[in-house]
């Protein structure tokens, strides 16, 4: 593999302009006066151009509708290192003849494959559409607002150098996003607003991400639940995700086991009694949020059932995998053992 940086500073790109303009006869003879002739015959437009060129030489920016992987080595088989979005960019650290090149992106260091990037002065035009306007944290603590005023509520402090995505750009206040679908204002005072392309991710951001995404969508979910009231349907997601896949009776015994603990009155309600810490695998994981917008039948009709009273396990208020081993005072119902 042959790496090949490549740059051409401004000065050698006029001197170039130069060069072909008079050819290479002269290339002893008033070499400095010829250079000076050509740039004095440059436009604005001209230099503008090579500032361009000079300042868009040595990034790109992502090809692609989602994403492109970044690899570790210049090889579609590679292990991946990252991804690089829609909208990143990056600094290109060398040039392979094998069509791939390293690049510098975020936290992320690795090769992604030409086809899927924009170089130079292409990544440049292609970036007018690619960046956001982006505010960035001046201070620590930085208070996001309900309203644009120094006396409404405070919704979120953010830490130095965060970064919101502007939505409205003002004097005084700036109105961002600053998670999805939630919005505020924050002062103009502490914020440096500008144009950014985005960055590329590492694996470890990503997943870390998609879990605070996947925590935000079940709050979400949750908080909408208990709007409605709709314990129904919060205790039925559980079943389903606890017992799904069990008889009937099964599913049935999941949720008695949640009221059992609601009548014992040391619990508390329904949702404190499924949200309570490390009680509930698929809650811990996440995985009940599948199920909380649509719960299947037999699962809404056992929650209705335990809701009302019905329990088949006496006042049990444990379960466990039956492969764990069934004690002397346990009922054994599919796969699960309740006591």
């Amino acid at each position: 593999m042959n790496a090949i940086n490549k740059k051409i500073p401004l000065f050698l790109a006029v001197a170039g302009l130069w060069i072909l303009g008079c050819g290479f006869d002269n290339l002893e003879v008033e070499t400095s006066a010829g250079i000076e002739s050509v740039m004095a015959d440059l436009t604005g437009e001209d230099f503008e151009t090579l500032k361009i060129q000079d300042e868009w030489e040595e990034k790109v920016l992502a090809k692609v509708e989602d994403y492109v992987t970044v690899r570790q080595e210049p090889s579609a088989d590679s292990t991946a290192v990252g991804r690089m979005f829609k909208g990143d960019g990056g600094e290109v650290l060398a040039r392979t003849d094998t069509g791939w090149t390293l690049i510098h992106s975020g936290n992320v260091e690795g090769y992604v494959s030409d086809e899927y990037l924009h170089f130079g002065a292409d990544a440049y035009e292609e970036s007018k559409n690619a960046a956001t306007l982006t505010a960035t944290s001046l201070t620590g603590g930085l208070r996001i607002r309900s309203e644009a005023s120094a006396d409404s509520k405070i919704l979120k402090n953010v830490e130095e150098g965060a970064k919101l995505e502007v939505l409205e750009d003002g004097d005084e206040w700036v109105m961002v996003q600053y998670a999805e679908e939630k919005t505020g204002y924050v002062s103009a005072e502490y914020v440096d607003v500008n144009y950014e392309l985005g960055e590329a991710m590492t694996m470890d951001e990503i997943k870390k991400k998609e879990a605070e995404e996947k925590k935000e969508k079940l709050k979400q979910q949750l908080s909408a639940l208990q709007a409605n009231g709709d314990e129904v349907t919060l205790l039925a997601a559980l079943i389903q995700a606890e017992a799904g896949n069990q008889p009937y009776e099964g599913q049935v015994a999941v949720g008695a086991v949640v009221m059992n603990r609601v009548r014992s009155g040391r619990y508390g309600s329904i949702m404190a009694v499924i949200y309570a810490p490390g009680q509930f695998g698929v809650v811990s994981n996440g995985s009940i949020g599948r199920y909380l917008s649509n719960p299947k039948a037999s699962c809404r009709q056992a929650a209705q059932e335990a809701i009302n009273g019905y329990t088949n396990i006496g006042g049990y208020t444990h379960f466990k995998n039956a492969s764990l081993g069934a004690g002397e005072n346990s009922i054994v119902i599919g796969n699960h053992v309740f006591y």
